[in-house]
């Protein structure tokens, strides 16, 4: 997997997280909303866009930082050289029963 996809994942799940707390929080603001829209709309918006981009840019800092960007490349070219033979032979018949849908 990517780490922009990660990123972009986490940055979502964050965000809505946010949304839902907060959202109910600020209900008392509901008579109020589109005065404050019509005012403040535009930087708040932006402010908000730019939060979601550095904590996205963060989360994707971390990742490449840590290793875990090249983590879904490492497993891939695992896989494959165990489905090619190299390596455990009991894992190579598992995974060839599998993918021909035998799974007895």
């Amino acid at each position: 997997m990517q780490p922009w996809k990660i990123s972009a994942g986490l940055t979502a799940a964050l965000a809505g997280s946010v949304l839902l707390l907060g959202g109910a929080r600020l209900e008392y603001l509901s008579p109020h909303w589109p005065l404050i829209l019509a005012r403040h709309g535009l930087p708040v918006g932006l402010h908000a866009a730019f939060a979601v981009m550095t904590v996205a840019a963060g989360i994707y800092g971390v990742g490449r930082a840590t290793g875990l960007a090249d983590l879904g490349s490492r497993v891939d070219l695992a896989e494959r050289s165990v489905r090619r033979g190299e390596g455990d032979r009991d894992l190579a018949d598992a995974l060839r029963r599998d993918a021909e849908g035998d799974w007895e």
